[in-house]
């Protein structure tokens, strides 16, 4: 016979997934206000990002090198959130959300559909991203459309 969860328990869960769902607000906050110094925060020491084709980092320093590039490459960037779907396990949880975003690169607007995939890990500062995977569906310039042959057009980050 399975045991039903007590009160404090149920409440925990509850509470994981709000501290979660905030650091991934805390995200989306900072890429919005442009505070990429301060990305590795949201990261543990041994995090891994996967940005596809655009980038890659392993570990804070190289995650806060990372996300410093953004501004260089992406001089416009704006991103909201939505359906985050979150599962805890402890003192690990996955979570899933989609990306609506606007960005500028090289005198274009560009409009971006993508989902990130994470895994996030209870630590001594409270919960943090160990990875990030992000799977874009497309990245086109407002004048080209997401109907053509070409579907991402974001570079990648030097």
């Amino acid at each position: 016979m399975k045991m039903s969860k007590s009160l404090e328990d149920r409440i925990r869960h509850l509470e994981d997934i709000e501290e979660i769902r905030q650091l991934r607000m805390r995200y989306h906050i900072n890429t919005n206000d442009g505070h990429f110094d301060r990305m590795w925060e949201l990261f543990t020491e041994d995090a891994y990002v996967d940005f596809g084709y655009i980038s890659r980092a392993r570990g804070r320093r190289e995650i806060n090198e990372l996300f410093l590039r953004i501004p260089r490459n992406l001089p416009l960037v704006k991103q909201f959130i939505h359906n985050h779907l979150v599962e805890v396990d402890g003192d690990e949880a996955t979570g899933v959300s989609y990306l609506d975003a606007r960005y500028a690169q090289d005198g274009d607007s560009v409009m971006v559909a993508a989902r990130f995939d994470e895994i996030y890990t209870r630590t001594s500062e409270g919960w943090r991203i160990r990875q990030m995977g992000l799977e874009l569906y497309f990245s086109v310039p407002i004048t080209q459309g997401w109907a053509g042959d070409q579907l991402n057009y974001v570079k990648p980050f030097t």
